[in-house]
């Protein structure tokens, strides 16, 4: 494998990433684009060295926020040419998210 090619993530690494975007979902809906990373990877259960191990920059965490939010929109874009009617793939989009984005209030920082 070549310094190039990204090594595919362990489970539990996988599972912290997850959590960790979860979390950034949520931290920019409620507190805006100027929450404390710090504030995320409490949220998300994780040092802040797993979030910085994943996301180097803040601008790596926004991107990988954004990407993720347009694969899912992409997949349920996908799942409706298979068939399901238009609204309903909007509704299953919108619920989820907002539902994460909802859910577990941010810990305060100070």
């Amino acid at each position: 494998m070549s310094a190039t090619e990204a090594r595919p993530l362990r489970a539990d690494a996988q599972r912290n990433r997850e959590r960790l975007l979860d979390a950034a979902v949520r931290a920019f809906a409620q507190e805006g684009p100027d929450v404390t990373l710090d504030a995320i990877a409490k949220d998300a259960g994780v040092g802040i060295g797993t979030l910085y191990r994943h996301f180097p920059t803040r601008e790596a965490l926004f991107e990988a926020v954004y990407r993720h939010e347009v694969d899912q929109l992409s997949a349920l874009a996908e799942q409706q040419r298979a068939g399901e009617a238009p609204v309903d793939a909007l509704r299953r989009w919108r619920s989820p998210s907002r539902a994460r984005r909802n859910s577990t209030p941010m810990h305060s920082t100070g």
